[in-house]
């Protein structure tokens, strides 16, 4: 090699590897995190000085309002799965705390859709 090859190209992706991040770790299910989750940091930005540049980056995006874990995983181009193991840290060490969405609202019954529909027809 003469020195002006490279040993990756653009075409690599990221050099760093989803289980490098989380350490090899799987998302513990000891917070019931979901994709729709919402989270907020509790402690300011520069209190993230000594976490990692991803984590350190969660807590700065969750300064200004409330984002799901969908949202996060996306904004910091890193699969679901990372995001959760991630965040869970960040709860257990009181940077974030999270609420879950209000649980779906029933779906109406279509059959008593239908029947008012015909019913404002025969108006």
């Amino acid at each position: 090699m003469d020195g002006s090859e490279s040993w990756f190209d653009e075409e690599a992706g990221p050099l760093v590897r989803p289980f490098a991040m989380t350490r090899g770790r799987a998302p513990s299910g000891r917070h019931e995190l979901n994709m729709i989750t919402l989270v907020v940091a509790i402690k300011p930005d520069s209190d993230a000085v000594t976490l990692d540049r991803e984590s350190a980056e969660i807590v700065r995006m969750c300064q200004r309002r409330p984002l799901s874990i969908a949202e996060i995983a996306a904004r910091l181009d890193v699969l679901l799965a990372v995001a959760k193991v991630l965040i869970g840290d960040l709860i257990d060490h009181d940077f974030l705390i999270f609420q879950d969405p209000p649980p779906p609202v029933e779906t109406p019954d279509m059959d008593l859709l239908q029947a008012v529909l015909n019913g404002l027809r025969d108006l």
